[in-house]
């Protein structure tokens, strides 16, 4: 009887073992998973939406399904995620494989034919039904660099059922990690308050010598209250350098958690409060991601925690008072700071910025901003926080079309583009051409714009320089070989295509007169053509003619040919 139980309660453990090795999810990689980025890193204008998987640094590492699924989607795009499967499983989960080389034949076939049947290189298909299944362990593609990439890895994401992406990290994989979180640098902040309106300036400005574990500030820091931390933090994972993102931190004032973040799912379209989450000053002008502990009031992201009083510390007293900052990653190694407090009379300083010059926004208001010649029409929630916003005609000229004005935001984030509106005069045969020209930094860009009686509008989002232009100038098409070249050894063609101002919106290419595919790589500004006999005949003189429009439809042809 005992060895009845024995053996029934050995096939059930082995049962239990079998359906959780079942439900885990397998390796989307050959060998060790490496990571070089994870989830919610603090990236440009979004946080990292899934993790970047090492592959050895050369492009055709074979990529898996982690789990038995069919393709629910198929992209290709010469930005963002490039060659892209997106697969979906019997739980609702969707996991993502991106920035690949290229597919598994099967996919690569189905792809190939709706580029030549569609006559576009860029394609995005959704399937409603189950028309290519994916078995566990199945080869969906090849790891690349495709799209928006710079460097060979594989981009993998899993979202629920609501499309909104997940920490794959370590609910489904084990990955070895006993390194603490990094605390480089504690930045004070002091909040000058005028009018109702707030404005942050740096009063202390700590560096830590890069602080693993537990340590602690000795002597106690003095503050202008009231005031807010901002915390300078990465995290490394054991056998990788890369610095890759933290998951949580907490802030507590007198042992009272008044601050506390964490982020293990984010929608995307949260992913433009990544500039108030950060102290935005300090990103743009030291290239710093600083994580502030101040809740901006027009922040909506919900990934907060236990946040009292906006997480600002007013202190009413002289005495000293107990701070501890606790850093969190992934595999719960932590970091934690511990330091005191102390307020201060505020140095007297005149900190504060005169409304009357400079047009106070409150970030729930809209504003209306005028200039010579020119205004700013901003509405309620462009901001965060409430901003100063300053607007002025320039002496400088850039053309004739219009005058220079500066915009200067002051440092502050915008959640959404706002209106500007400049007088223009401007030719009829030019006005489909206009464009804002943006100087900012030194560089020169443009955003589209629109002509309307005399007047030129666009959306802006930054400190910049402004003004009218017009964009006439076609695209540059450079061919890599030269006319009738023999390339007959050779397995691609390739074409640099360029555009000075507007951007390239549409491209063709021909051979023979009929529709080929070209393949375009936008960050090497890349035309490749790879030879296919089944297409186009061996061993002969064959026509090429390439067409590149920009955005505004401003139109070059090339025409030439090779043989092959």
């Amino acid at each position: 009887m005992k060895l009845l139980k024995i053996l029934l309660l050995l096939a059930l453990n082995i049962g239990i073992c079998n359906t959780y090795a079942q439900n885990k999810l397998v390796n989307p990689l050959d060998g060790k998973l490496l990571l070089s980025a994870n989830y919610g890193e603090l990236r440009s204008m979004h946080f990292h939406s899934g993790i970047d998987l090492k592959i050895g640094g050369k492009s055709g590492a074979k990529v898996y399904a982690v789990d038995d699924a069919y393709v629910y989607r198929l992209s290709v795009s010469p930005y963002g995620y490039g060659n892209c499967v997106y697969l979906k499983h019997s739980s609702g989960n969707i996991t993502v494989y991106a920035h690949l080389q290229n597919f598994n034949a099967t996919l690569s076939n189905f792809i190939k034919n709706e580029q030549y049947k569609r006559k576009s290189f860029a394609i995005d298909t959704t399937f409603s039904e189950p028309v290519f299944k994916i078995k566990r362990g199945e080869i969906t593609g090849f790891a690349g660099n495709s799209g928006s990439s710079f460097g060979p890895h594989l981009h993998f994401e899993i979202r629920d059922s609501m499309n909104i992406p997940i920490n794959p990290i370590p609910k489904f994989y084990d990955i070895l990690d006993n390194v603490s979180p990094t605390l480089k640098a504690l930045t004070v902040f002091t909040i000058d308050s005028f009018m109702n309106t707030g404005f942050r300036r740096i009063t202390q400005d700590i560096q830590l010598k890069n602080v693993k574990g537990k340590h602690s500030i000795e002597k106690t820091i003095e503050i202008e209250s009231p005031a807010f931390f901002g915390i300078e933090t990465f995290d490394n994972v054991t056998e990788t350098y890369n610095k890759t993102g933290i998951r949580q931190i907490h802030v507590s004032l007198d042992n009272t958690v008044i601050f506390g973040y964490r982020i293990d799912s984010v929608g995307f379209e949260k992913n433009r409060y990544i500039n108030s989450l950060q102290a935005y000053d300090l990103l743009i002008n030291e290239n710093r991601n600083v994580i502030k502990t101040y809740v901006e009031p027009g922040n909506n992201l919900n990934k907060y925690q236990n946040v009292i009083n906006h997480g600002i510390i007013d202190l009413k007293d002289s005495l000293i008072h107990k701070v501890s900052i606790t850093i969190e990653d992934d595999y719960k190694n932590k970091t934690v700071l511990h330091f005191n407090v102390k307020a201060v009379k505020k140095s007297g300083k005149n900190y504060l910025f005169n409304c009357k010059k400079y047009n106070c926004i409150k970030w729930d208001s809209d504003g209306l901003i005028l200039s010579q010649g020119a205004c700013l029409l901003i509405k309620p929630k462009t901001f965060y926080d409430n901003a100063c916003v300053e607007m002025k005609k320039m002496d400088t000229v850039a053309n004739n079309l219009s005058s220079v004005y500066f915009v200067d935001l002051h440092s502050a984030a915008t959640h959404k583009p706002f209106d500007i509106v400049i007088k223009a005069t401007v030719a009829g045969n030019l006005r489909s051409k206009v464009m804002i020209g943006e100087l900012r930094n030194g560089k020169l860009s443009a955003v589209d714009a629109k002509y309307l009686m005399g007047f030129v509008s666009a959306k802006i989002s930054s400190t910049a320089h402004y003004f009218v232009t017009v964009d006439t100038v076609q695209p540059l098409i450079t061919p890599k070989f030269k006319d009738s070249e023999d390339l007959r050894k050779q397995k691609k063609l390739n074409i640099r295509i360029d555009d000075n101002l507007s951007g390239i919106q549409k491209y063709s290419g021909y051979i023979d007169g009929k529709w080929a595919l070209f393949e375009y790589d936008a960050k090497n500004h890349l035309l490749t053509y790879t030879f296919d006999s089944k297409r186009i005949a061996r061993n002969k003189k064959h026509s090429l003619k390439i067409i590149v429009s920009d955005n505004k439809n401003n139109t070059a042809v090339f025409e030439s040919s090779f043989l092959w």
